[in-house]
């Protein structure tokens, strides 16, 4: 038996010295001295006086050091944990640690922690670690933020209540676990308090570590407790009354070779909800150079605990040896495919590309401002930028177009407070630029900024000219978009392709083809032809092919990696005309459209036809664009689940697409939308998932985790099992102009996310479907992309608010402030933004919170203060067409929660039937009458407006009377109209309206023209139907609103183009109109200093 005393022997700045004395039962005693110096530890006198005792000095010396022990080989690991737990929290949130250990873990999220402002009670009953812990936070600034206690935590009784309580792999080490949870929960809030749990489990019994597993704290001196399987651990959770919610893998955290699964249980809660994660299945790659694998650290763990006293020191030195070669190995990744995209990236003249964006975007007089130098990459290949000066100019030096442009953004938004955006409103300049008083260097986070989602080309650019390119591509450059998808005019190569080299005649591509405005859709294999006007006009596609050259010309020019399109499997129909021995499948449907326009034809991937098509396509697209980039976009499955399950299957289908890739070009690298594994989690489980990855060699692919926002997959698939990936923001479904966002998130989770990639994060990604709409969100995450920490929200918000506008005026903080604590905190929120009822086909089933939510969760009195607030900068911003737009989006957005709280109180009222008819139908026409005031608003300001879109479209038919397809102009404008009319309203002809809706927009003209008649038409019916006592005639209101609709899409009525009104002038009088009136509907929510202009 060995006893222990500890002489603190002083402390310096640098080191830490003890005296450690020990005695056993047989009297061998010994004592020695050492001091821990923070980058190792150095002995300075061991004395011996029996028999090996030396091997017992070093044992003591581990343990008086322990907790440094602790912080070497387990914070790296549960510093991911701590970072997903405090993910998921609300910002404000007060949560109880249970076995906080030495803080470091904790520590490591400190930004998280002040970003979100969450307050931390932590409880250890180690008062070595407890000291240490104190120590550290004292050192992090965090004293304020963050408790320790020493303490037992069943004697603990907090200053709660608390939001959570979270137990990192301390659960297994409670002698009453069941009692532990229980007096946990009695110190969470009711009803809203979560437990939160990380540890690992194991799913196969073992006798060998369920002994070894326990001797571990005598190699180490900490103790890891028992064994814990997955059954003991569920039914210790129902034992203490709790309700599991989640049950994930965290990514990248795999220590031992335990398996787990996701559990799908119910989300009712008894007293508290637990969200529990755990270790994914997959073993991480070998560790160093030695080849040394997780599999064999298990073994050896085992192993070891039954080695002789005498050879005590040995293990645990070895034991830490591991453990320094374990994090080594998973710190360091091969980024091949990146470094390859890098490598062959074409040569390009920074200063030149920059020289003409300067040009174009701001005039010539600025030219001379500036003074441009290209720098030299680093070893690292990252993206970088220096501001400074070159006499009285300004000097902008980088090592990249995109980085150039970056440095000059970032000098308009910092030192001028002026930035552009997607409406490419008016920058705000002095006639004279000033110069930078301090160098600035800055560099990127990762490699890359991604950006659009393949709905992108349909639902805001199919329409675009050259001029509304050129300032685009400018766009991108100046925000550091480096990767852009390029899928415009491909219809051309696959017309090649198909017709030169397969024989498919004009007429059988017309049939695949799909219609101009859903060109995104018949790219994805979701649909074929162009319903009703068609076909694709052959003038359309020679425009787009001519127009795909200038696009691609000018992101060479911007040293850009454009990602250009693939084969994925769709062929036309006619295609088995020519090869009838092929062995050709179909896709679901999708849609809910007819056979003349779903399931379209592909080949199996085990067909060589397969990999022969994807050759030939891309030797096509590289003869007719003398260009590739070697980044390629395709997808197989897109919201179209495979028909197989099997794993080999799944891995020779991916197998296939990147051996017609390669067949092709040697260096090609596939870039995949994950979306389908957020949009069918039932078909891509795990094992699927990694099956179909598995199918490309890692240095071939990079995934877009498509919605990492709210869904990200990457940390449910091990970082897509060591695959390179890019965190993107989808944020968006249709291009809805609802305002909704979630910028706690967007500040944090990047950079977070980052940590725990282990080196497969290359990039930050856009994914949203519509753009014009909610910029906010986008700038923010086009800054992470330069960001290695999150960001205080709080902080930059106001910042944002200046440069938008231009100013520091107090009100335009304060609006800022309501909305980024209200509609721009909807944290995880799912779905997209908020969809406006004035939208959706009328009835009485139109409130959720899912998909497309109508529903909103923030208190709608905070638009209203926003708005206020807005009105009272009006003197000082009315002229500055960013503040007239923002004015607008949340005017509208005002009226849009007007028109939900009287939908809610008809429905109500209607289905009580307590109140009169006339009651009823007042409150019908008060509602025409916020639709009426939503149109007035809109017209005012020229980025609403209907008659842009379809004016847009117009403009395709061309000059010339007569096209290239023997049309005249007359039928090209028909055709172009019909597409931009029914994408924005009905979505598709004879699909049972499966898709109607989809991409609605809040414009005017829209509004009015088809949204108000529809309204009209439903609460007419309403009123009647409850003044005449009867139901409601739905069939035949159905019948009159679909004849409405399909006579709106054929017609040529023309919509203004040009704004009505002053934006500034209508907003304030509906803020007077609505705000002062006595409404039939009780603004319950308006206080009463919300009320008075």
């Amino acid at each position: 038996m060995v006893s222990w005393t500890e002489e603190d022997c002083g402390v310096s700045t640098k080191a830490e010295r003890f005296r450690v004395s020990y005695s056993t039962a047989t009297g061998h005693a010994d004592t020695f001295a050492c001091h821990y110096i923070e980058d190792g530890i150095t002995f300075v006198d061991a004395g011996v006086a029996g028999g090996g005792g030396g091997l017992w000095a070093l044992y003591g010396l581990v343990r008086v050091v322990r907790a440094r022990i602790y912080d070497a080989t387990i914070v790296k690991l549960t510093t991911g944990w701590y970072a997903e737990v405090l993910r998921r929290l609300p910002a404000g949130s007060k949560m109880l640690d249970v076995g906080i250990g030495t803080g470091l873990a904790l520590a490591n999220n400190d930004e998280q922690l002040r970003a979100k402002s969450i307050a931390v009670d932590g409880v250890d009953y180690d008062a070595d670690y407890v000291a240490r812990c104190r120590t550290l936070l004292g050192e992090r600034q965090l004293a304020s933020r963050v408790q320790a206690h020493h303490a037992s935590i069943y004697d603990f009784s907090g200053p709660g209540p608390y939001d959570a309580v979270y137990f990192s792999s301390s659960l297994m080490l409670m002698p009453d676990a069941v009692k532990a949870l229980q007096h946990c929960v009695g110190m969470l809030k009711p009803k809203t308090g979560r437990v939160f749990v990380t540890q690992t489990i194991q799913n196969s019994h073992s006798k060998l570590v369920e002994i070894g597993k326990p001797l571990l704290k005598f190699l180490t001196t900490i103790d890891f407790g028992s064994v814990t399987y997955e059954e003991e651990l569920l039914t210790t959770f129902k034992k203490a009354g709790l309700t599991l919610i989640e049950h994930v893998p965290i990514s990248g955290s795999t220590m031992t070779s335990t398996r787990s699964f996701r559990l799908k249980v119910s989300t009712e809660t008894k007293q508290s909800l637990l969200v529990n994660w755990l270790p994914p299945p997959k073993q991480p790659p070998y560790v160093a150079s030695g080849g040394l694998k997780l599999d064999d650290i298990l073994e050896l763990e085992g192993s070891m605990s039954w080695l002789r006293r005498r050879n005590m020191a040995y293990t645990v030195g070895l034991a830490m040896g591991i453990c320094i070669l374990l994090m080594q190995g998973l710190g360091g990744r091969v980024e091949a495919s990146v470094a390859r995209l890098k490598k062959n990236a074409e040569p390009h003249d920074p200063v030149a590309a920059t020289r003409g964006l300067i040009t174009r975007r701001l005039g010539a007089k600025y030219t001379d401002q500036i003074s441009l130098r290209a720098l030299p990459s680093d070893a690292d290949e990252l993206d970088v930028f220096e501001l400074g000066s070159d006499g009285d100019k300004l000097e902008i030096a980088a090592n990249s177009a995109t980085a150039m442009a970056y440095g000059l953004h970032w000098y308009f938004k910092s030192v001028l407070r002026t930035q552009t955006d997607w409406e490419n409103h008016k920058l705000q300049l002095p006639d004279k630029l000033p110069k930078v008083d301090e160098r600035v260097r800055l560099k990127r986070s990762s490699k890359f900024s991604y950006y659009q989602n393949v709905d992108t080309g349909s639902y805001s650019l199919w329409a675009w000219s050259w001029p509304q390119w050129e300032k685009h591509i400018d766009w991108m450059a100046l925000n550091g978009i480096n990767m852009p998808l390029a899928f415009t005019g491909q219809e051309k190569v696959w017309q090649n392709t198909f017709h030169k080299y397969y024989n498919v005649s004009y007429e059988g591509l017309g049939k695949f083809f799909a219609g101009s405005a859903f060109l995104s859709w018949g790219r994805m294999g979701n649909l074929r032809g162009s319903w009703v006007k068609g076909p694709l006009p052959q003038a359309f596609i020679d425009n787009q092919h001519e127009l795909q050259l200038r696009i691609l010309q000018r992101m060479r020019e911007f040293g850009m990696i454009p990602a250009l399109p693939a084969f994925a499997g769709h062929v036309p129909e006619d295609l088995k005309l020519t090869l009838p021995n092929a062995n050709f499948t179909r896709s679901p449907n999708w849609g809910n459209f007819t056979d003349e326009h779903c399931c379209v034809y592909m080949i199996e991937p085990t067909d060589p036809l397969y990999r022969e098509i994807g050759k030939v396509f891309l030797e096509e697209q590289r003869a007719l664009y003398n260009y590739t980039s070697s980044l390629y976009q395709c997808d197989t499955y897109m919201e179209m689940a495979p028909e197989f399950t099997d794993l080999s299957e799944l891995k020779g289908a991916a197998r296939a697409v990147i051996d017609g890739m390669t067949a092709a070009d040697p260096d090609a690298v596939w870039l995949m939308q994950g979306w389908p594994f957020v949009d069918d989690p039932n078909y891509w489980t795990r094992p699927r998932v990694k099956a179909y990855l598995d199918g490309v060699p890692t240095d071939k692919l990079i995934i877009l985790d498509f919605y990492s926002e709210a869904v990200p997959i990457w940390n449910k698939m091990d970082n897509y099992f060591g695959k390179s990936w890019i965190y993107s923001v989808l944020h968006n479904f249709g291009g809805n102009t609802g305002m909704r966002g979630d910028l706690p998130t967007l500040a944090t989770a990047p950079a977070l996310a980052k940590r725990s990639g282990n080196g497969t994060l290359v990039g930050i990604g856009l994914t949203m479907e519509g753009i014009f709409q909610n910029y906010v969100v986008y700038d923010l995450i086009l800054q992470m992309a330069w960001e290695d920490s999150p960001l205080d929200i709080t902080k930059w918000v106001p910042k944002y608010a200046g440069r938008r506008y231009h100013t520091q005026n107090e009100h335009i903080e304060h609006a800022w402030n309501y909305l980024s604590r209200s509609v721009y905190n909807r944290t995880l929120a799912y779905g997209g933004v908020t969809k406006s009822l004035v939208c959706l086909i009328p009835h009485w089933g139109l409130l959720y919170d899912k998909f497309q939510p109508t529903l909103i969760k923030y208190d709608p009195n905070d638009i209203v203060l926003a708005w206020k607030e807005l009105l009272l900068a009006g003197d000082e911003l009315r002229n500055v067409d960013t503040y007239r737009h923002d004015l607008v989006d949340v005017t509208k957005q005002f009226l849009s929660n007007k028109l939900l709280e009287q939908y809610q109180h008809l429905k109500a009222i209607y289905s009580a039937k307590a109140v009169p008819a006339n009651e009823v139908c007042d409150l019908t026409k008060a509602m025409l009458t916020t639709i009426d005031r939503l149109e007035e608003i809109l017209a005012t300001n020229e980025d609403f407006l209907l008659g842009n879109w379809i004016a847009d479209a117009l403009r395709l038919a061309g000059d010339l009377n007569v096209g290239g397809d023997g049309l005249t102009r007359s039928k090209l404008q028909e055709y172009y109209e019909y597409e931009a009319r029914n994408q924005v309203t009905r979505w598709g002809d004879n699909n049972n309206e499966a898709i109607h809706d989809y991409a609605g927009k809040e414009w005017a003209g829209l509004v009015k023209g088809y949204y108000l008649p529809r309204w009209t038409m439903w609460l007419t019916e309403v009123c009647s139907a409850y003044t005449d006592h009867r139901e409601m005639d739905v069939r035949a209101l159905k019948e009159k609103r679909v004849t409405f609709e399909l006579a709106w899409q054929l017609s040529h009525e023309s919509f203004p183009t040009t704004t009505a009104g002053d934006s500034f002038l209508i907003s304030k009088r509906i803020y007077s109109e609505y705000i002062d009136m006595n409404a039939v509907v009780p603004w319950d929510f308006f206080e009463a200093k919300a009320l008075v202009m």
